[in-house]
């Protein structure tokens, strides 16, 4: 006789193992848990005043050497100043909207971080290549776009491909990427 012949009537309200039952989830990463706690600042209206000093640093001017069109243009992308003014604002405008949940920004930050440093050891090096725009977009596409939207996982700030773009000229603006050696 079958084991589920002797259990008639018997409501199983979970998993029916026969065994050991091995479960090996992933940990939760930096970014969900930092989501899961903008969460509950959002819920309980957890509010500060003041940036953190790492995004203040990529939120301020690095130095007045030269803006974003300058970089642009010096380097040969003068193609993507357009975008490249506009994906900035953008970025900026998802900053003041979030600067007042400290689980926010350092969402943002991360994600500057991980921008930063794609760009310096993936991107920068097509730029000095002289990679075409369509190279070197695709490369953002691929390295950062859909990179950083796979590690965002949920997304509960709504950061989408336009805004991570949007980070690399943002950056760029404030002095934190150079587009030349």
């Amino acid at each position: 006789m079958g084991v589920f012949n002797r259990l008639k009537h018997v409501l199983i309200g979970g998993d029916y193992v026969g065994g050991d039952k091995i479960t090996n989830l992933p940990a939760p990463t930096q970014l969900i848990l930092l989501q899961e706690e903008y969460q509950e600042e959002l819920k309980n209206n957890l509010t500060c005043s003041d940036l953190i000093d790492e995004l203040n640093h990529y939120n301020s001017r690095k130095s007045e050497i030269r803006d974003l069109q300058k970089k642009l243009a010096s380097s040969g992308y003068e193609i993507l100043i357009e975008e490249g003014q506009e994906l900035k604002e953008l970025v900026a405008k998802m900053i003041i909207k979030h600067q007042h949940y400290k689980s926010a920004q350092k969402i943002i930050v991360y994600l500057l971080s991980d921008v930063h440093s794609i760009f310096q050891f993936t991107i920068k090096p097509q730029v000095l290549s002289k990679a075409t725009k369509d190279e070197l977009l695709e490369t953002i596409h691929i390295e950062i776009e859909e990179k950083l939207s796979t590690k965002l996982g949920v997304n509960s700030l709504g950061i989408y491909n336009r805004h991570l773009r949007g980070m690399v000229f943002f950056l760029t603006g404030n002095c934190h990427l150079e587009w030349e050696k």
